[in-house]
Parts: structure tokens; C-alpha cells; sequence
């Protein structure tokens, strides 16, 4: 994949990950208030944004909960390594149902009451997540420039 589009995936990564903290901004530039509705109700639709799972910092909230804010972190952090790297290749999902697994158990467990939620797991696990995962994103859009006839 050539570096334009890598650099492309990278900003809108990083834009996405930037709205989730929109709270930590609003005291630097109230102006930025306008668009917490906008970016809350954005966030709502790919999270469940239960207050006693949302990241606190200084006193403001994440948009999203840990897990997802470690889905999202992982995610851009994959993307910054993949503006150095300029293929990436899986030829099997062995290596993303293995990075699910931490996060698949966590839940399990959750859900079944043998251990109460904790910010920190979720966030983990949300994070091995998503740095996996956006390298199989990336893997099948290579795979859909290759076919289009739009790689390097």
C-alpha cells in the first residue's frame, strides 16, 4: 500500500481517537463544546458507553469505554508502525482469534459473575485487539488495491 494512502488511514485514525478524549480538550478551547453532542452521539453508535466503564482522566470522561478506548489506542498505534511498513500480509485469521481470545474470556468471565469488571483488563485486551485487528483492515484493503489495480 503506498505511503499516501498509509498516511490517509493514519489521520483518520488518529482524528477518530482524538474525538474520543473531546472532553480533556473542552477546557483548553471552549469552542470545542459544540461538538461534544455531535461526537457523543457519533460514539454511542459503536460503543455502550456505560459511565462505570468509561476512562477518567483529571476528571473528564472518555466517549467510549476502556475496552473500546484500547480497541481504538491499538488501532492507531498499529497505524503509526504501518506508515514504516509498507506491506502487510496474513494468509489466516489464526493470529486476530488469538489476539480475541484475552478479551473473549474477559467478557466471559464478566458476564458470568466470577470476577467483577476492572478498567484496566478491558482496556488490555481492548488494546492487543485492536492493534491485530487494524492490521487485518489494512491486509484487506492492500488485497483490494491489488485487485483494482491501485498498488505500487
Amino acid at each position: 500500500m503506498n505511503l499516501k494512502i498509509r498516511i490517509t488511514l493514519f489521520l483518520l485514525i488518529t482524528i477518530w481517537v482524538i474525538g474520543i478524549f473531546i472532553e480533556l480538550f473542552i477546557p483548553l478551547q471552549n469552542n470545542l463544546a459544540y461538538l461534544f453532542p455531535f461526537l457523543d452521539g457519533i460514539y454511542s453508535t459503536v460503543c455502550h458507553q456505560q459511565p462505570e466503564k468509561l476512562i477518567e482522566i483529571v476528571g473528564h470522561n472518555t466517549l467510549v469505554c476502556a475496552r473500546c478506548t484500547g480497541i481504538y489506542l491499538g488501532g492507531l498505534l498499529s497505524s503509526f508502525i504501518f506508515l514504516f511498513i509498507s506491506k502487510v500480509t496474513f494468509k489466516s485469521g489464526k493470529l486476530m482469534i488469538l489476539a480475541s481470545i484475552p478479551m473473549l474470556v474477559d467478557v466471559i468471565l464478566y458476564a458470568s459473575g466470577l470476577y467483577n469488571y476492572t478498567i484496566n483488563i478491558a482496556f488490555v485486551t481492548g488494546l492487543v485487539f485492536g492493534s491485530v485487528g487494524i492490521a487485518y483492515i489494512y491486509n484487506g484493503l492492500q488485497i483490494i488495491l491489488v485487485r483494482n489495480g491501485k498498488s505500487e
